[in-house]
Formats: structure tokens, sequence, C-alpha cells
């Protein structure tokens, strides 16, 4: 897979809205103590690294490439991985797994630069595709226990509309007024996170939460919520009682935070900085106080 390709697909990740740094809560902050263990996966899936979520037994799913191709990958709390590509697909994506083992994402098929995306369903015997009626793309970024499944459809030109997917059956995830909305991840309460664009896609993303039919904008971008409705967004845990956190690897550049469970565990990856100015990413989950 060319670099081109490789950077446009990534454009059409749907997290790639939800991890804008500038985009987290304006509070005061404190600093969390946090216990960092580190991963790799295993050559020649160790060029890029990217951990998405992560369930209640500390399984992080997320998406590692080699020179030319991008796989899915589950990494066990006994530091075990897999690896996982949809058949004759040009790459694969896990973005979220829930506790009885199923995970989600969505792959990719076909030579073009813009390859369309597929949504994908994995359990530990099978997998199978789901499309959103219409959608020239579809992602799937949420799943809760009950295998309620969140997700967005995009369009030819790039604007996207939220779902929910629960008994066979779509309903809309729209914010009110939104040009553009993206649903990012779902609870075992049916809460739901996203983020919403107005006017057009050249407008910066905000971020919202849906609960009990109500949607409430947000003044950050989150990428994950738990059951106690606690969200990461950027470096920072945000608690539902308005409190917030900021997560610092040690002696790191940045630190990013992608997703959470309902331990309050959560992972993500940090950069530091290289010889010869470039940046290394090391993955991580954490366990923060």
């Amino acid at each position: 897979m060319s670099q081109i390709t490789r950077s446009i697909i990534l454009s059409l990740n749907v997290f790639a809205l939800i991890i804008i740094m500038s985009l987290v809560p304006v509070q005061a902050q404190t600093q969390a103590s946090c216990t960092f263990t580190y991963f790799s996966v295993p050559s020649p899936y160790n060029v890029s690294v990217e951990p998405n979520g992560i369930n209640h037994y500390n399984t992080v799913v997320g998406q590692a490439s080699s020179t030319s191709k991008w796989k899915g990958f589950i990494r066990y709390s006994n530091g075990a991985i897999t690896l996982f590509s949809v058949p004759n697909s040009n790459a694969t994506f896990l973005t979220r797994r829930n506790l009885n083992g199923t995970s989600v994402g969505y792959y990719t098929v076909g030579t073009s630069s813009t390859p369309p995306s597929a949504g994908l369903i994995l359990t530990s015997s099978s997998y199978a595709t789901l499309k959103y009626p219409g959608a020239a793309n579809t992602f799937l970024s949420g799943i809760n226990k009950w295998n309620s499944i969140v997700g967005s459809a995009a369009d030819a030109s790039g604007v996207y509309q939220g779902f929910k997917y629960s008994s066979g059956k779509f309903t809309s995830i729209k914010f009110p007024g939104a040009f553009s909305t993206s649903a990012g991840a779902i609870n075992d309460n049916g809460v739901i996170i996203g983020n919403y664009v107005n006017g057009n896609l050249e407008n910066p993303p905000q971020g919202f939460i849906l609960r009990n039919g109500v949607y409430k904008s947000l003044n950050f971008v989150p990428s994950d919520i738990n059951n106690a409705g606690t969200m990461v967004a950027g470096s920072s845990i945000v608690f539902s009682n308005g409190s917030i956190k900021t997560v610092h690897a040690p002696n790191s550049a940045s630190t990013n935070l992608f997703g959470i469970n309902d331990l309050g565990v959560v992972t993500g990856n940090a950069n530091y900085a290289a010889s010869g100015g470039a940046f290394t990413w090391k993955n991580f989950t954490a366990v923060c106080h």
C-alpha cells in the first residue's frame, strides 16, 4: 500500500475526527497518577500501531501496519496478540470490543486511491459485514454488552451520518442542525458519544453526548465512554462529576487516550523524541488514580 493510499484510508477513519488534541476540556485539571503497561505488535506489523478500545477484561483492539498492509489486532491481558484481516481486504481496522468478545471495526477492499469501507463484526468464530443502506462507506466504532452497535456512514462527499444498529434495525443519530455527525462509542447503559460539524466540513468538530434521546453538546470531543459515564478526550479523563485528570506517560512528548473500560483502565499511545528529530510511539494500557 502506498503512503498516499494509507493516508487516504486513515483520513476515512471515524477516529480521525475525535482525537484532535486541541479539543480537550478547559476546566481545571489535575495530573493523574498512573501505572503504565506498554506493548508492541510483532514484526512486520509494527510499523504503525494504533490502539482504539479496551474491554472489561483489559483486552485491547486496534490496527497495526506493515509496509504494505493494515490488519486489526487483539491484544489480550496476558500479553498475547492475534492479528485479523478480512479475506481479500487491503486494510482491516478494529475499533471496540465488548465483554462478550465481539469486536467491531471496518475494512477496505479495492485498489483505488479511496477504497470503499464496510463495517465489520468479528467474533471468535466468524465475521460479518454491515453496511448502512445507501452509504458509500460504513464505519463501526462502538459496541456494548447488549450487542448494540454505533457507527457512521459517509456519502461520496465525506459527510457523515451517525447510526445505532440493534436487533437488525438502524436508527439515525444526528445532532440537531448539524451538517455532519459521527457516533463514536456506546456504553452498556445505552449512552452514546460522538462528534458533529456545523456548516461545512471545514469547521472543527464538536463533541456531544446522547442520553435517553436527549443530545447535549460538549466543550471537548470525547473518544470513549464507560458505564460510569467517564470519558476520555485527548490526554484527559473526564469524570461524570465534571472533574478532570490529565494522563502523561513518563518522559513522553505527548500522550493520547483512545479507550476506557468499565474498570477505568485506559488505552492509548505516547510520543517520544528519537534521534535525528524523529519520533517513536509506545502503546499502553494504564491504571490511573
